[in-house]
């Protein structure tokens, strides 16, 4: 029968995942967040048919309904009641 080998292992050293700044916690990344406005825009605009309209308006219009929706409920509470 083959004797068994042992190796020493040495324990490897944990590292810390990168921390978040503070103001980064709650954003989602860019490219998400673009996402979401280019879908909401887009629906703003099925909403009155495609007809008229500005798409940047609807870029607009869209980045704040994300914006609100992403917003802390205290800051949503405040925007709703002006």
């Amino acid at each position: 029968m083959a004797s068994a080998v042992t190796q020493s292992r040495t324990p490897k050293k944990k590292t810390a995942a990168p921390r978040k700044k503070a103001s980064d916690a709650g954003d989602p990344p860019r490219v998400d967040r673009s996402r979401m406005i280019a879908e909401a825009a887009y629906y703003l605009a099925e909403q009155r048919g495609f007809s008229g309209g500005d798409p940047v308006q609807d870029w607009l219009d869209a980045e704040l309904i994300i914006d609100q929706m992403q917003a802390p409920k205290a800051t949503r509470r405040r925007t709703k009641s002006k």
